[in-house]
């Protein structure tokens, strides 16, 4: 029996030498039910194979847009700083130096600042937003840091933690203290390649506490299965950076040092 199930049916058809139709049985072929379902799970194949490989491009594309965005950021601290006497900004909270000035989380962003310093310098607030900016687990009160803070990333303000010298200063600090005192581009020159000037939302270590451990949420990026974090550094470049393991625990200690991995 033929494996195909068939349906004869007459057309006709012009006979030219006899001039006058006849009719000839014309089969028709139609699928069974295995091979349908052959074809379905091929089908499911191929999309379990495409499927992470559109994973990887978007998130790979995510991810060179977020450096195409802090390397704009660099170019706006660096006009800062010429128009200020070398110094880098001073705001009055961690998000504040540039962005979005309508975020809706008040922690950390409890003074309404209408004046972000770096906005002036930059032609639009969309630089401050990661495209991968999930949020951050430490504050997990918004969707992403930009809708939260007005901001996706996030520098080193007013204290010096995680070995990094802090960059901005605190607006609200007394006038002339260390917290009030933001960092000097001659400063920044002299180890410029690894001074760290801000990163994406969570690089923070404090992400990694005993108490909120880490979460998924914070992995924006990803090289190989593990968490990297859009880093710009003084001379302007942007690297995809892998923190050591530890690193999480200095929070106050050691000091920062120019001549370690990053300062």
């Amino acid at each position: 029996m033929d494996a195909h199930r068939t349906s004869n049916i007459e057309r006709p058809t012009l006979n030219v030498e006899e001039g006058r139709p006849t009719f000839r049985v014309q089969r028709r072929f139609a699928f069974t039910l295995i091979e349908l379902l052959v074809v379905i799970a091929i089908i499911a194949i191929l999309a379990g194979m495409l499927l992470p490989a559109i994973a990887r491009s978007k998130a790979k594309a995510q991810r060179i847009q977020c450096v195409n965005n802090e390397r704009q950021i660099g170019i706006g601290y660096q006009l800062y700083t010429e128009d200020n006497r070398e110094s880098y900004p001073v705001h009055g909270d961690w998000a504040t130096y540039g962005g979005n000035i309508k975020g809706t989380v008040t922690t950390h962003n409890r003074l309404n600042e209408t004046n972000r310093p770096l906005n002036n310098y930059l032609q639009s607030v969309e630089l401050f937003r990661c495209p991968a900016d999930r949020g951050d687990s430490y504050w997990p009160t918004a969707k992403t840091a930009y809708e939260g803070w007005g901001n996706s990333y996030l520098g080193m303000w007013s204290v010096d933690w995680f070995r990094t010298k802090h960059v901005t200063g605190d607006s609200q600090a007394a006038r002339g203290s260390k917290e009030a005192t933001p960092i000097k581009s001659g400063e920044v020159a002299l180890g410029a390649s690894t001074k760290i000037l801000q990163g994406d939302w969570p690089w923070h270590g404090s992400r990694h506490d005993t108490e909120r451990r880490w979460r998924k949420q914070n992995d924006w990026h990803q090289d190989r299965g593990k968490t990297i974090f859009n880093m710009l550094f003084g001379d302007g470049h942007v690297e995809n950076y892998l923190f050591p393991k530890g690193y999480e625990n200095w929070l106050l200690a050691p000091p920062p040092d120019l001549n370690f991995k990053w300062w």
